[in-house]
């Protein structure tokens, strides 16, 4: 079964404030491509590697805070052109440096194109350290893009942290953004973080009604301050957090961050994945050529079989003919000279070859205006050399089948001479 592996990752602020942050477990889904969790929970990315080897693909999800998505009306454009125009689209949107960033794009939808633009140097630092995994294919999301989305609400995704509390949030039809808050969690002040989370979200959610996920140890707390808070108390609702919230909002329009970070060691064809189609591939070709081969071998043997047979016969026939190079035509040179001796006539001789020439042409010819008629004939090299004189064209696919039907062979046309010999051939 096909498995998609995913890895929530942590924001800039956290791995800032964390280096090592690589060694420390991160949460992970092993989804099925029918949609079940096959595995889930948190592990290092060391020891995550058997689960990346073997899955389709690895799925990395970006905190919100860390990718800017930002909607930009495009005129009609190729999607080359709209690459270049990117910077230009939305650089007064930026406060940094366009160089500096990624800037992707999903195809206009009604001359409305979403562009996320994140940190260059993140992403590269992201790949090189995700190479540990050994990844058949790498892929980027922020995670604003994936959560789910529901109408008349805001959907928010809470992950809080040793450090810092990750926040995602997301209306239906908008493009999604997110917080880094950082704190200093413990059992005394989680009630506190919670407030201060809450409240974020309540400047964000103006009036409309909230759908707040969170690992369920944290369920508790949050309902406790939200009670507290009447302007919170009748529009929240807290969800356990699983894995297909996170990625229930994931299209063929999500943007992959990963897409233009290159990497020397990046894996570009699944060759594991093909190794037996290729592998019999490979081995029918071995064993149609083995067969052509044999095959070949076999024929080789049979002809020179034949070939000594003729031999052996035309030794036996002519035991004083010392040179053989070609038996059979010897042998036919030598039945044609044998009846020549004994007053027979052979299918090369003049006699026989204009007899039946004459036959086919006086057919050829019988009712045809103007009359085409023949010049003078002249005898070499075992053939029949026929000068013609016709004021039109010669009929000579007629005379051609006439011919073969004498076992001869009209050779060619040329100037008005036509080279007749034995034999039954198709060249002209």
């Amino acid at each position: 079964m096909a498995n998609t592996l995913y890895i929530l990752l942590p924001s800039k602020a956290m791995a800032r404030q964390l280096p090592d942050w690589v060694t420390h477990p991160r949460p992970f889904g092993l989804v099925s491509d029918e949609g079940g969790i096959v595995q889930q929970g948190q592990q290092t990315l060391a020891s995550l590697k058997d689960l990346a080897i073997n899955a389709r693909q690895v799925v990395l999800l970006l905190a919100a805070s860390d990718v800017s998505l930002i909607s930009v009306k495009v005129p009609p454009m190729s999607a080359a052109k709209l690459k270049v125009a990117l910077p230009n689209l939305i650089e007064d949107q930026l406060l940094d440096d366009p160089s500096e960033l990624i800037l992707l794009s999903n195809p206009p939808i009604e001359g409305l194109c979403v562009i996320a633009a994140v940190s260059r140097t993140w992403m590269e630092l992201l790949h090189a350290q995700m190479q540990v995994l050994q990844a058949k294919k790498l892929i980027a999301y922020s995670i604003s893009t994936t959560m789910q989305t529901r109408s008349e609400s805001m959907i928010a995704l809470i992950d809080p942290d040793e450090l810092v509390t990750e926040l995602a949030f997301r209306l239906e039809g908008s493009t999604g953004a997110g917080l880094t808050l950082n704190h200093s969690i413990n059992v005394d002040s989680q009630a506190a973080v919670a407030q201060q989370v809450l409240q974020a979200l309540n400047l964000f959610s103006a009036e409309s009604k909230l759908e707040v996920y969170l690992p369920v140890q944290y369920l508790e707390t949050y309902q406790q301050v939200a009670v507290s808070d009447p302007a919170l108390t009748t529009r929240v609702h807290f969800q356990p957090m699983d894995w297909k919230v996170r990625i229930a909002g994931l299209s063929p329009s999500s943007i992959d961050l990963m897409s233009s970070v290159s990497h020397d060691n990046q894996t570009s064809f699944d060759w594991g994945k093909w190794r037996w189609p290729l592998g019999l591939a490979a081995a029918t070709v071995i064993m149609n050529l083995a067969g052509l081969n044999f095959q070949w071998l076999s024929m080789k043997r049979e002809a020179q079989a034949l070939n000594d047979s003729l031999v052996q016969t035309y030794r036996t026939s002519f035991p004083k003919e010392s040179v053989i190079l070609d038996p059979l035509a010897q042998m036919q040179q030598k039945i044609n000279l044998s009846k020549k001796i004994a007053g027979q006539s052979t299918p090369d001789d003049f006699l026989v070859l204009a007899a039946q020439f004459g036959q086919v042409w006086d057919a050829a010819m019988a009712g045809k205006q103007p009359v085409a008629s023949v010049v003078s004939m002249e005898y070499r090299e075992h053939s029949l050399f026929v000068k013609t004189k016709s004021s039109g064209l010669l009929p000579l696919e007629q005379l051609r089948a006439g011919l073969q039907e004498h076992v001869l062979t009209l050779v060619s046309s040329t100037d008005g001479i036509l080279q007749v010999r034995p034999g039954r051939g198709d060249r002209k």
